[in-house]
């Protein structure tokens, strides 16, 4: 996948705000803090974590600007592993590695935008380079755009990534708001 930023060309980009849960004041009235609209997903702990690695991060959307393809095309958001795109703050969302570095199925943690997992290749997509999906390109801008990251890697893939895996994983992080220890062990 081609990434949705211009090369050589900076993206300015904004960290993600945090929203705060409402305070409380004096006799039960509330504070101007909005109630946030998702609750993060727990970071996996220290023992879960196979290998750290710093990564190039870059924003990208199954359009054109990032694809090449446009709605009415039969493949349009459609993985290199035949799963679906999804972004979910709350569980898990699909990325794309270089299957050589980071094979297909491998689940990482990354700060800032959550689990991912490995269902997408692409040509700019080589080395220690990742692409997070993002349903729009405005997303991508405001969410996301380019950095440097470093990620955990919490389970190494086998190569696939399938509809089924997706579901268990998002069934899990829903459950416990983060991965269980014994999904980790079992082959999903």
């Amino acid at each position: 996948m081609v990434p949705a930023t211009t090369k050589n060309k900076p993206v300015a980009t904004k960290s993600p705000q945090s929203t705060k849960a409402p305070t409380t004041k004096g006799s039960g009235g509330t504070g101007s803090s909005k109630l946030p609209n998702s609750v993060p997903v727990a970071a996996p702990a220290p023992d879960q974590i196979i290998t750290s690695m710093k990564v190039m991060a870059t924003g990208y959307t199954a359009g054109y600007e990032s694809t090449g393809k446009t709605s009415k095309h039969p493949e349009y958001g459609v993985t290199y592993s035949g799963v679906k795109v999804r972004r979910d703050k709350n569980t898990v969302s699909t990325i794309a590695a270089d299957p050589k570095v980071i094979p297909l199925g491998s689940i990482l943690y990354i700060p800032g935008y959550g689990y991912g997992i490995v269902a997408d290749t692409g040509s700019a997509i080589k080395g220690r380079k990742i692409d997070l999906y993002f349903a729009t390109t405005k997303q991508v801008y405001k969410e996301w755009g380019k950095k440097s990251v470093v990620v955990q890697l919490i389970k190494r893939g086998n190569g696939t990534c399938t509809e089924v895996m997706l579901k268990k994983l998002t069934q899990a992080i829903e459950t416990y708001n983060a991965v269980p220890q014994s999904l980790l062990e079992e082959s999903i």
